[in-house]
């Protein structure tokens, strides 16, 4: 459910040259969220930058990891 969430959540973002993810207030994060996003997306689209502002250690070694995987 998480990767379809990621997926939703950057429907129609392909224009943006950035996109800002705020985490405030978001204790964690599922690993296919973080995946979807961060490596999935993000391999993608690789003109695209993202962003992760106040983003919870938690959250960030989610992100991290998603960023890591494959190499």
């Amino acid at each position: 459910m998480a990767r379809s969430q990621a997926k939703r959540l950057l429907e129609g973002v392909e224009q943006s040259k950035e996109i800002i993810f705020d985490f405030k207030g978001i204790a964690k994060i599922g690993p296919a969220f973080a995946d979807e996003i961060f490596r999935v997306f993000a391999n993608a689209h690789p003109d695209i930058h993202l962003t992760p502002l106040h983003a919870s250690a938690e959250v960030m070694k989610m992100i991290s990891r998603a960023k890591n995987a494959g190499n």
